[in-house]
């Protein structure tokens, strides 16, 4: 037991604060265990672990056994079933943390601004941008009539400036189409008439293409191939889009080359044989030329298409 009768009474106090004695520490220990609500686990039963189906792969002269290879394919309905039984049961353990959950997403959301926008970015006689609508997830793209310079153009300021903004592209109405929406490119054509974007709605990350027409707010092309849609490049004359796709392991090797309006079948224009390389399209700023660009690790080529 701790002496104290030579400290003087002054400091016997803060003694007592600093170092307590050991039957003060257990008392309080014991007694903060007392308030503590320990929660166990609810009573519930995990679901089954999935079947097993024999399956052999074999790669680069070597062979395992994956009893759960039958999962790839997410359309059987032993798969459905047992990740909704897996996602019940995680729902009904997580139970208690419900209301903690909603406090956090709310707190999370309220220091996020309630709509955010980019700078307009001028081209032509338009200025486009996108921001995100609030208690909305997805941007929005638009464009707005760009306000004219010089002294000439004042008459055309004031007619621009009664004009409204014109939306684009909602990535919110394609998320409610499909569940799902993942924009990958997007590329307007020179004369401004057409819109082109890549979209993934089964986030598989293999795009397809879709080309609307910006007059009629339609989708006039949409290529939903299973070869998935990298890169976009608008002819100066806005007639023809070339894009990339991709091969199984998602590298992008081919150049094809869509003709606005026409229901021809794509040309093919490069294919690039060199698996350890990728290809890459773009226009070049004054959309004369396309540039094709092949990269690996250690190398570069470039070429050009008029």
């Amino acid at each position: 037991m701790l002496r104290t009768k030579n400290i003087p009474c002054s400091l016997r106090s803060l003694h007592s604060l600093f170092i307590p004695s050991s039957s003060f520490a257990s008392s309080s220990y014991s007694s903060q265990c007392k308030r503590r609500r320990i929660l166990n686990p609810p009573s519930l039963h995990p679901p089954e672990p999935p079947k097993k189906v024999p399956h052999t792969v074999s790669a680069h002269g070597r062979s395992w056994e994956d009893p759960y290879h039958w999962m790839r394919n997410t359309d059987d309905q032993d798969l459905v079933h047992y990740l909704k039984r897996e996602n019940e049961y995680a729902e009904a353990y997580m139970a208690d943390t419900c209301g903690l959950r909603r406090r956090l997403v709310a707190e999370m959301k309220g220091r996020m601004p309630a709509t955010e926008s980019t700078p307009p970015e001028p081209w032509g006689t338009w200025e486009y941008f996108q921001y995100i609508p609030e208690g909305k997830e997805y941007p929005v793209l638009c464009r707005k009539p760009r306000v004219q310079t010089g002294l000439v153009k004042s008459a055309l300021n004031y007619i621009y400036a009664l004009g409204k903004e014109q939306t684009l592209l909602d990535w919110n109405q394609v998320a409610e189409k499909y569940g799902y929406v993942h924009i990958g490119s997007c590329r307007i054509s020179p004369d401004h008439k057409f819109l082109a974007y890549t979209l993934d709605s089964s986030g598989s990350e293999f795009f397809s293409l879709h080309i609307k027409c910006l007059q009629t707010n339609r989708i006039v092309y949409s290529s939903l191939t299973d070869k998935g849609v990298v890169s976009l490049a608008w002819t100066g004359d806005s007639r023809f889009l070339f894009y990339t796709i991709c091969d199984q392991t998602q590298r992008p090797y081919q150049v094809f080359c869509h003709k606005v309006g026409s229901v021809e079948e794509d040309f093919l224009t490069f294919t690039e044989h060199d698996r350890s390389c990728c290809v890459d399209i773009t226009s070049t700023k004054d959309f004369k030329y396309i540039t094709i660009n092949s990269n690996s690790r250690t190398s570069s080529e470039e070429g050009l298409h008029n």
